[in-house]
């Protein structure tokens, strides 16, 4: 498996493993399921399914550690839901919030393509209003008080 097979849901597993600091430490699964709200069963499923798509590695009795390429799709997801967010604001004159909400609905699913027109479009303009510096490397406390981050940790996307 390569990280083109990553579905939505696995990204967004990655982004909870990465807020709870999982490119430094290994997250072990109890951790994930009792942050995600599921089995520890279905929380090492994934991370071993996380593991065979090259983003971190399993390691027994510890739990998964993101590796670089990890790392990188989840600021690459950080990055992407923001300039969506950023574009319905400027282009759509949505507020914040309701562009955030509708960034969370589609940003997954936009095409590099898409996202790229934002980026020549919008480039240097596009900002963060929950504060974050739109310049990667991120660490969890950068995206902590993003209400988007948040939701991804409480699992509050998957279900809607």
């Amino acid at each position: 498996m390569t990280p083109k097979n990553l579905t939505r849901r696995d990204r967004e597993y990655l982004i909870s493993i990465f807020l709870l600091n999982g490119h430094e430490y290994p997250v072990g699964p109890a951790k994930l399921a009792r942050k995600r709200n599921m089995s520890r069963a279905g929380a090492l499923k994934k991370m071993k399914r996380l593991e065979r798509c090259d983003v971190g590695e399993y390691i027994p009795e510890k739990g998964l550690k993101l590796n670089s390429q990890g790392k990188k799709i989840v600021e690459n997801e950080i990055l992407r839901h923001h300039m969506v967010e950023n574009f319905f604001q400027k282009s759509l004159d949505m507020d914040f919030e309701d562009a955030c909400k509708e960034a969370e609905k589609l940003g997954f699913e936009m095409s590099g393509k898409i996202i790229d027109l934002i980026d020549r479009h919008y480039g240097d303009e596009i900002e963060s209003e929950c504060g974050l510096d739109l310049e990667p490397p991120f660490e969890p406390e950068d995206v902590i008080e993003c209400p988007w981050c948040e939701r991804v940790l409480e699992q509050e996307l998957s279900e809607r």
